[in-house]
């Protein structure tokens, strides 16, 4: 396997020879590492980026560059030139630099864009030796990958640096929801649980407090800058004391720092920080023994980055002494800090950014260029056609095709030059707007890097788009110039009109992948999804353990709750709409591993939610043994092949009792679309199927109600949700009362494709706004170009329509073109993106086919007016004027 050999032979072109052969080498090395990894396909697109990063002025300025020296008079004789055309030709030089500055704004933000997400964890001193460690289970037979994870088990770091050399700290990264009280007021917040290591890994910034002893103690805890003026305001917070309400359990901590978190530029995201001892108050303290539970993310440094190649191999055999075997064997690796914000293939807890997410971006401006690059191409080769006769001059009075590629070149540049000044200006102002659509906000500013980039860009426009002109009239012989007054009407221009097809046909392709994103989405937001999700809210309840003091809440609240006639049904349950649900594993008697998903509920839950049941009946808690008895979801009869399901049980050898299966309930989404519903038990408690759960996968633990879900009528949410916090205030008086509205939650799932289908439309717009603006002034500039042969055709007997359909019937030709180079590409690239849902909608060729027609009609109503309006003009006036 080789890397992509225009990627070696860029790398070669621009890289000096004192640093090519080590660059080079070290390049291919990754490559040879990313293959063995990802496969060659992603390997490759791996490298070419690698290569494109090198693309700075730190490699460049070191290659030895002679520069020709340039008359000084020449270069601005040639701008002065520039400016008397641009002035001379207004409206095309409007569309020129309208298209052009707001492309470099683009451009220039996207670089900015990716430039903060790939700066991520970079501010960390250690970054390079420091790495979180992740599990690949792997099918032994196989030898398959079923699940990459970075939530692993508690004790995992610790084992690794009791084995290992090498490992000179380590630290564990949990998290948990609790209630943080100071004096009064009561808040919902999330603490995070480290080692004592933390604050040597990692350079979170201490604004105040000793680092050296911050998480010494057991009640110690940091707080963010932004937590400690939330509860302390500006006054000093180190020593002050807060009250947490973890589980059932309330713990008195003093805060011992105030640290920087960093937020904008770090993947672990935290605004409180106790000592992982703490962790207990969370789980069970056989967790921090036990590898059947993943819980956190484990997080080690090295001595040295070179350690990793002899660590890495030794990761698995260390865990395997310590665990049982299985089936399916599970492989330990290490993920660089540095590249945990940008992979999205390996889940953990840790903030990240999708790597296709800057693909996209990527893909999204490079269109854009190419769409305004064809704008200044076409129109500008189009007005340089009109000056034959000049060229022809030129060379007759001497001048060499060197100094005349020179002069278009030093024009186009001049333009693109004004064009970057009121780009910057776009961009500057439209950065906010820009933070907002991403969803990532940014500080624009502009350093080395930037303006060099900015330079880059007007550079390659310039050489592109001048050269390409040089090309078309430079070749032409000095008396053919001479012999043309404005290029003519003889022959075609099949470059141009290549150059219009490939608008046209990005253009289609925007539109329809617009629509087809547009449609999927609402798609999405109107699917029935198995149950009520309208007018059902869930709220928090507090975290305790002993599950009967916690039905006992739930009775009572629901008693409060329904004293209101708008209150229809109250239920309870362990997940919640947010967050996955609770996935068990049952180790079957051959060895295989069933990973089936759980939820505990009440008996109210299930009418509550609005689910229906396909057979069977509910829970009934005062038949003897209900809380044996469990209700599974259709899926789950499927999966293991029943035909009578009440006969049944859920295979496990490790079972050391019976359950019984009363009821199926019909299958109802409890994950996102993307997924397909998974097999589901539901049972009043777990000790129905506890027994036989030999591991977990678990945002939720636990067993345990910690969620309520209330249903409310039609009508005005306001008075219900303040009844509702009144006998909040009742049952749980220091616990802030926290609610979400189901459909809201369940939007949110699908923000991102939102947000990104906002971007598309946004992008798709601006792209077809450059694309048809120049296509506007094509045809305007084709017909005035053929002015002169339509005062001839009308002189000799032409009519109206007969010239309308002559200038029509090219650009037709050109849209149908487009099309059909446009239909398959978006077949292809939106085929792709729809594999991504589980559930989505089909590409429907109608809708290609009305886009196709929609430009057709678009062209041919644009080139119909002014083809009109030239068809009306006094013949006479039109051999006069003509070029």
């Amino acid at each position: 396997m080789k890397p992509p050999k225009w990627s070696v032979r860029l790398l070669e072109w621009f890289c000096p020879d004192e640093l090519l052969e080590g660059i080079l080498g070290d390049l291919l090395e990754q490559y040879e590492a990313d293959c063995e990894r990802y496969g060659p396909s992603r390997s490759g697109r791996r490298f070419t980026w690698n290569v494109l990063r090198l693309f700075h002025p730190t490699i460049l300025f070191r290659n030895s560059i002679t520069l020709n020296v340039v008359n000084m008079g020449m270069l601005i004789s040639h701008l002065r030139v520039a400016g008397r055309n641009m002035l001379k030709h207004r409206f095309f030089s409007f569309i020129n630099l309208l298209g052009l500055s707001c492309t470099i704004a683009f451009v220039l933000l996207t670089f900015l864009f990716i430039r903060k997400e790939r700066s991520f964890d970079q501010f960390h001193k250690h970054k390079d030796t420091i790495f979180r460690v992740y599990h690949d289970v792997v099918n032994s037979e196989t030898g398959q990958s079923m699940a990459q994870s970075a939530v692993t088990a508690v004790p995992l770091a610790r084992d690794l640096a009791a084995a290992l050399p090498g490992i000179r700290h380590y630290s564990r990264y949990a998290s948990s929801s609790a209630t943080v009280r100071q004096e009064t007021e009561p808040f919902d917040e999330t603490i995070h649980f480290v080692d004592a290591d933390f604050l040597k890994m990692f350079d979170f910034p201490l604004l105040a407090g000793n680092p050296a002893t911050a998480l010494d103690d057991p009640n110690d805890i940091l707080l963010s800058t932004e937590m400690a003026e939330k509860y302390f305001g500006k006054g000093a917070a180190i020593g002050r004391e807060l009250e947490l309400i973890v589980n059932d359990t309330t713990v008195t901590v003093t805060v011992s720092g105030v640290i920087d978190a960093r937020r904008d530029y770090s993947s672990l995201p935290f605004d409180f920080l106790m000592p992982i001892e703490q962790y207990q108050l969370v789980v069970p303290l056989s967790a921090f023994t036990s590898y059947n539970y993943g819980l956190v993310e484990n997080y080690i440094q090295l001595d040295d980055q070179s350690l990793r190649e002899n660590v890495e191999p030794q990761l698995t055999p260390v865990i395997e002494k310590l665990i049982p075997a299985d089936r399916n064997r599970v492989l330990y690796g290490l993920q660089p800090l540095a590249g945990i914000h940008l992979e999205d293939e390996i889940v953990g807890n840790a903030l990240y950014t999708s790597p296709r997410k800057l693909y996209f971006m990527v893909a999204m401006a490079l269109l854009v260029v190419l769409i305004a690059c064809i704008n200044f191409i076409t129109l500008s080769t189009g007005h340089a056609l009109g000056r034959l006769k000049e060229i022809g001059v030129r060379r007759t009075l001497g001048a060499l095709r060197t100094q005349l590629r020179g002069q278009l070149i030093a024009e186009s540049f001049f333009t693109c030059l004004l064009a970057g000044g009121a780009g910057l200006a776009v961009a500057w102002t439209l950065s906010p707007v820009f933070g907002q659509l991403v969803d990532s906000p940014f500080q624009f500013s502009l350093g080395v890097p930037e303006l060099f980039f900015l330079l880059a860009i007007m550079l390659v426009m310039a050489l592109i788009t001048g050269g390409l002109q040089s090309t078309v009239i430079v070749r032409k012989q000095t008396g053919e110039a001479l012999a043309k007054k404005g290029g003519g009407t003889a022959g075609r221009n099949w470059f141009s009109e290549g150059l219009v097809v490939m608008q046209f046909a990005l253009s289609i392709v925007l539109i329809i992948g617009a629509v087809t994103i547009r449609n999927q989405m609402q798609y999405i937001q109107q699917k029935d999804l198995g149950f009520e999700q309208e007018r059902l809210l869930e709220i928090g309840l507090p975290s305790i353990t002993d599950a009967a003091a916690s039905r006992q809440l739930i009775d009572r609240f629901r008693y409060l709750a329904r004293q209101d006639q708008r209150v229809l049904e109250v239920g309870a349950s362990m997940n919640n709409a947010r967050e996955p649900w609770t996935e068990l594993v049952f180790e079957q008697t051959d060895g295989e591993q069933e990973a089936l998903f759980f939820n505990q509920v009440d008996e109210s839950y299930l009418q509550t939610m609005g689910i229906e049941l396909a057979a069977g009946k509910w829970f009934d808690p005062e038949k003897q043994n209900a809380t044996r008895s469990i209700l599974v979801n259709e899926r789950l009869v499927r999966h293991f092949g029943w035909d009578d399901p009440f006969s049944q049980q859920i295979p496990g050898k490790e079972f050391t009792g019976s359950h019984q299966i009363i009821g199926v309930v019909r299958d109802f989404h409890f994950s996102s679309l993307h997924q397909q519903i998974k097999p589901l038990i539901l049972a009043l408690d777990d000790e129905a199927i506890a027994s036989g759960v030999t591991g977990l996968s678990t945002y939720v633990w636990p067993p345990n109600l910690y969620q309520l879900v209330v249903r409310i009528a039609p009508g005005p949410v306001e008075p219900v949700l303040e009844h509702l916090e009144n006998s909040w205030k009742q049952i749980a008086p220091d616990k802030a009362f926290s609610y979400h509205f189901t459909d809201e939650v369940l939007a949110a799932k699908y923000a991102e494709e939102k947000r990104w289908g906002r971007v598309l439309n946004w992008a798709s717009l601006f792209g077809i706004g450059i694309a048809w603006l120049g296509l506007l002034s094509l045809m305007r500039l084709s017909v005035q170009r053929r002015t002169k042969e339509i005062g001839i055709r009308k002189v000799l007997g032409s009519s109206t329509g007969n010239v309308i359909l002559l200038l029509t019937r090219r650009f037709s030709l050109l849209v149908l073109t487009g099309s059909l180079l446009a239909w398959p590409v978006a077949w292809i690239l939106l085929h792709r993106w729809l594999e991504s849902f589980s559930y989505r909608i089909a590409l429907n060729p109608i809708l290609f086919l009305l886009v196709g027609l929609t430009v057709l009609l678009l062209t041919l109503g644009s080139i119909g007016l002014q083809s009109m309006r030239a068809a009306r003009t006094n013949p006479v006036e039109a051999l006069r004027e003509g070029i």
